[in-house]
């Protein structure tokens, strides 16, 4: 069996990645050991794709970064037999571990994580990008690209972006006009939709519990549907939806949640869509489920 440690030195504080290669020291002599250090954007996934691809041994691969990282070191394996993810959570979300039954701590254990077991976990599918966390649509999409913007700004750190972005949002971006389908049935279309939620995590967002009943082994994809609202009843919904508790609320009537196999999303034009955080634009979305479409290692 070898061991790919794949490191992303710009996801997170420097001293975060520093901590895991300082963990690596007594390793780099093994032969079954490798480093890769990220140059460029989809270099995770280019990489980890052809190492795998190019050894007749099982392989480990240890996304060292954020779920971005994670993300791209997930779609250039799954699918390949020979081979398992793990994830060492150096970034600023690391949403995805939070869904596995271990702490954040001993994900950054090297030793641990190096003798840690397998699991089976569900992926979703939207064209040709595979997602571990969740598939958005609507304002989480509208915040991400703003927070970009805004970021762009002098002296706005990262936290201040996404607090403008939101406040932004929350009145330019609150309505969109995307219609949904979901195991076949299409919902009805009484007004805009707020935003969609396909989930095999729990979290996303730094630790938003967006899809509270998830299961990422399941065989099911975690579908949420929140319809637009007013302001006043929007920053009253952020609280109770940052607690995970949205979903099956009697007194949110404007909030769907259901287990289905398949949803599929359009709109008379181009629309943003997140995967794993990542925004796309597209003029269709269907998004499907892959049972057991990754082995994980969980320390």
């Amino acid at each position: 069996m070898r061991h790919l440690f794949i490191i992303n030195r710009f996801s997170g504080k420097p001293e975060s990645y520093k901590k895991v290669e300082s963990q690596l020291e007594k390793y780099k002599e093994r032969p079954d050991f490798d480093i890769h250090y990220t140059e460029f954007a989809g270099d995770a996934e280019s990489f980890s794709l052809e190492y795998v691809k190019n050894q007749g041994d099982y392989v480990r691969v240890y996304a060292c970064g954020g779920d971005g990282t994670v993300n791209e070191v997930v779609n250039g394996i799954a699918g390949l037999k020979n081979c398992a993810a793990a994830v060492v959570p150096i970034g600023s979300g690391n949403d995805f571990i939070r869904s596995l039954n271990a702490e954040k701590e001993d994900f950054l254990d090297i030793d641990k994580l190096i003798n840690g077991e397998e699991i089976s976990v569900d992926l979703l599918k939207c064209g040709d990008r595979i997602s571990c966390n969740s598939i958005t649509v609507g304002f989480d999409c509208a915040v991400a690209k703003a927070v970009d913007k805004f970021k762009k700004k002098k002296f706005v750190s990262a936290s201040l972006a996404y607090k403008l972005a939101i406040f932004y949002c929350l009145f330019k971006k609150r309505s969109h006009t995307f219609s949904v389908t979901a195991d076949g049935k299409e919902f009805e279309r009484d007004g805009t939709n707020l935003l969609s939620i396909c989930a095999k995590g729990k979290y996303y967002g730094g630790g938003i519990k967006c899809s509270p009943l998830a299961d990422n082994s399941d065989g099911f994809i975690d579908f949420t549907l929140i319809k637009t609202v007013g302001v006043m009843k929007f920053v009253a919904l952020l609280s109770t939806f940052t607690k995970g508790n949205h979903v099956n609320n009697p007194k949110l009537d404007f909030v769907f949640h259901d287990k289905v196999k398949t949803v599929s999303y359009t709109d008379s034009k181009p629309f943003e869509i997140g995967i794993d955080g990542e925004i796309f634009t597209v003029e269709r979305a269907d998004v499907e489920l892959i049972k057991d479409g990754l082995r994980v290692i969980v320390p």
